[in-house]
């Protein structure tokens, strides 16, 4: 959250990643995290996905939060 805060990306912090994070599952994050930590470029980008992934999911919980 901090790096979507601070690039700009998302300044007012409304975007909760971190229920995409739960939304996806303690697995799938183990996992991409696991590929994060081995550093190998595959792993890496398992990581950067997930992280996307998560991002966008939560932004459509911020956005029904607000059509709500």
């Amino acid at each position: 959250r901090i790096v979507l805060i601070g690039s700009g990306l998302d300044p007012k912090s409304i975007c909760p990643a971190e229920v995409g994070h739960a939304e996806q599952g303690r697995a799938a994050y183990v996992a991409a995290f696991e590929g994060y930590t081995a550093g190998t470029p595959e792993g890496m980008a398992a990581w950067i996905t997930h992280c996307g992934r998560s991002v966008e999911l939560g932004v459509r919980e911020s956005t029904a939060v607000c059509e709500a």
